[in-house]
């Protein structure tokens, strides 16, 4: 690299553009989307459970084959015309699902969900790639902004499905306009601004293609894909956000089948779970310089459990908030701790994170599609011991993510060098 190469890419990564970072806010309301709009479409009343999770699973195979082509397709293609392309889908995809609820049949609505995760893994690959000065700067800082932004388009959502869903048909300029088309529409909105600012912005590292990464970034990615860290952490992504999404995808359905909830107050206890991993994450974030990591992942695991017992004994929705408000207040700390471990152990690279984030959102959405079978064949009684087992699964990697730091540690001493990771840390 010459010198003028070295000048230009230390611009790059001091120049800095908040618009991109401030994008995983539509990538919340599209993923964050389903656990509400299933409410919407009525398909509690009689819409066969693996059905429902077919809606989940769509998104999530659109999302990874998005994310895949999107990761080949920024080596020519500007980042800026791929979040555009993914903005203009994501507008186009929720104003066909505003016009395609029941009785359409429901495979027309699957096939728009796979077109929701189409755009949600361009515009995640985009920002991931534009939003590189930040995370190589401060990964764990740019981590935690962007979850908080991803959990408040979630929230976004589901409060936008509730209110409209409460309203009903509303009449505007003389037009009776369905409560699931103005959901629609108002969600639209939010990709459709993003489009426009995408449109007008001008940060030089989005407006050209990314091209052939340096060999030694290259190397030391796959030194990163190679290690047995990488694999557990991968793994424990998969499992939490799994985790996470159990709930986010069918708490108003077992809301609404174990305790006869009004629909539109079992969609707003969702808005509330999503305000508690919100608020609990910001807490935990000023917590972890006070607390041992290991104590705070575990006790957060067990508090995790505790809440599933509860909201599995519930009698009543009152006891439905509060074990939502333990479950949420358990996996708060989660992923904080996950996104501290960015700044000791991975460098960052946009297309090994991306990959990294494909397997979040993959587990994400395959836990709702796994619990539509479980509701089906068991009984939605049961569909809470699926996250249960999950969190035992998270508590089991995080141990061996401890156990590795401590042997990464003992090499370290052994070779006179200071280890990345104390062995109290996740």
């Amino acid at each position: 690299m010459n010198l003028e190469e070295e000048i230009e890419q230390s611009f790059e990564y001091t120049e800095r553009s908040p618009l991109w970072l401030s994008g995983f806010l539509v990538l919340g309301v599209l993923i964050g989307l389903l656990g509400s709009l299933v409410v919407a479409w009525h398909y509690h009343i009689d819409v066969e459970p693996q059905i429902i999770g077919l809606h989940f699973l769509a998104l999530s195979v659109g999302y990874v084959l998005a994310a895949t082509i999107g990761q080949i397709w920024v080596r020519w293609m500007p980042l800026r015309t791929l979040a555009l392309l993914s903005c203009a889908l994501a507008v186009i995809s929720l104003g066909a699902l505003g016009m395609l609820g029941p009785p359409v049949l429901p495979i027309y609505r699957i096939i728009g969900c796979g077109l929701i995760g189409i755009s949600a893994g361009g515009l995640s690959t985009a920002l991931l790639y534009a939003s590189e000065p930040y995370f190589a700067d401060a990964p764990a800082a740019a981590a935690n902004v962007a979850g908080s932004l991803l959990g408040c388009g979630c929230l976004l959502s589901t409060i936008c499905t509730a209110v409209t869903y409460s309203l009903g048909s509303v009449e505007i300029f003389g037009v009776l306009v369905g409560p699931l088309q103005l959901e629609m529409a108002a969600l639209a909105i939010v990709p459709g601004f993003f489009f426009l600012l995408f449109l007008v912005n001008r940060f030089s590292l989005a407006r050209r293609a990314v091209g052939e990464r340096e060999e030694d970034l290259h190397r030391e990615m796959l030194a990163d894909l190679r290690s047995i860290a990488t694999v557990l952490f991968s793994l424990l992504l998969f499992f939490q956000f799994g985790n996470e999404w159990a709930i986010a995808g069918w708490l108003p359905l077992f809301l609404i089948h174990r305790f006869g909830l009004n629909p539109a107050w079992a969609i707003g206890i969702l808005g509330f779970y999503f305000f508690a991993l919100i608020f609990g994450r910001l807490v935990a974030q000023a917590l972890l310089e006070w607390f041992n990591h290991r104590k705070l992942l575990l006790g957060s695991i067990v508090l995790a459990m505790i809440g599933y017992v509860v909201l599995s004994f519930a009698q009543s929705a009152v006891g439905a908030l509060i074990a939502v408000a333990i479950i949420g207040a358990g996996y708060a700390p989660i992923y904080p701790l996950i996104a501290e471990r960015l700044d000791d152990r991975f460098s960052y690279h946009p297309g090994f994170w991306n990959g990294t984030v494909s397997i979040a959102i993959t587990g994400a959405m395959c836990a709702p599609w796994i619990l539509g079978y479980v509701d089906q064949f068991l009984g939605v009684e049961y569909v809470m011991v699926v996250p249960a087992l999950g969190s035992v699964a998270v508590c089991i990697l995080a141990i061996l993510l401890m156990y590795e730091a401590h042997l990464m540690g003992e090499k370290k001493r052994v070779e006179g060098t200071d280890p990345l990771i104390s062995a109290d840390d996740v």
